[in-house]
């Protein structure tokens, strides 16, 4: 299977567009259905970028983008809640202990190892909003987050799965993150692209992207690097994969929009 990576350090805005269901199923108001063919200005050679010499269909962007609802206190999942204290901002908390546990939406959409002290949620979400997550000691690299969902194309051609990540290490000294766009192959998670950087406390968008076939599910995961020998801590801001066609009704439990 070819594959396509990337690795970017700036903010990308990513356009959701339609995935070619029924029109009737996706509320325009919360959707672009605008269709996107873009070509593949990166690609290695015979990567699908359309040149003459190339025998592989072109790559379609064709999906939506699946943001988890990280800082919206109306989507929290279940058994987490947010008391408002003014100006637009809040804490975000396990409703049971105000302890650790994982922020799941349903439908492989999850963040793991949340720290309900340091979580909030604000209206300038630059400055205040966060999700504070607490790797427990480990070796090695342990998933903090991740999103599900199917890649299909109504031509049944090959596209582009992107994830990113919004994050920062809270400790001044350097840490490292792994993005993996994974595929499910006869019930086992595998990879098809991966990406290992740097990150420090300093506020980055990190991104992944990976050419996938048609009619698979498909799932972006972040791994965050963990210590033998103490709490590894980061701040999450957005997660979130685009070129899925199920973009998840958080609202109401798992099923698509």
């Amino acid at each position: 299977m070819k594959t396509l990576t990337s690795t970017l350090s700036s903010l990308l805005l990513l356009a959701a567009v339609a995935c070619g269901g029924n029109p009737g199923e996706v509320p325009t108001s919360s959707l672009d259905t605008t269709q996107q063919e873009l070509p593949c200005e990166t690609c290695e050679p015979g990567g699908g970028g359309g040149g003459d010499d190339d025998d592989t269909p072109p790559i379609i962007v064709h999906g939506y983008e699946i943001n988890l609802p990280l800082l919206n206190p109306s989507k929290m999942p279940p058994g987490w809640c947010t008391v408002d204290i003014g100006y637009g901002e809040g804490h975000v908390f396990r409703c049971a202990d105000w302890g650790r546990g994982t922020m799941d939406w349903g439908g492989g959409n999850a963040v793991f190892h949340v720290n309900s002290s340091g979580s909030w949620y604000s209206s300038s979400e630059f400055y205040n909003g966060r999700i504070f997550v607490e790797v427990p000691k480990a070796e090695g690299f342990v998933p903090i987050a991740q999103t599900l969902g199917f890649y299909t194309h109504p031509q049944n051609v090959p596209g582009l799965v992107r994830g990113s990540v919004e994050m920062l290490a809270l400790k001044p000294n350097p840490s490292e993150v792994i993005l993996a766009v994974q595929v499910n192959q006869s019930g086992v998670w595998t990879d098809v692209a991966t990406s290992r950087s740097t990150i420090t406390n300093i506020r980055q968008m990190h991104e992944l992207q990976a050419l996938v076939y048609p009619n698979q599910e498909v799932r972006f995961e972040v791994r965050a690097k963990a210590r033998p020998d103490a709490y590894s801590e980061y701040f999450l801001w957005k997660v979130r994969m685009f070129g899925a066609q199920c973009y998840p009704d958080f609202s109401n439990g798992t099923g698509c929009l």
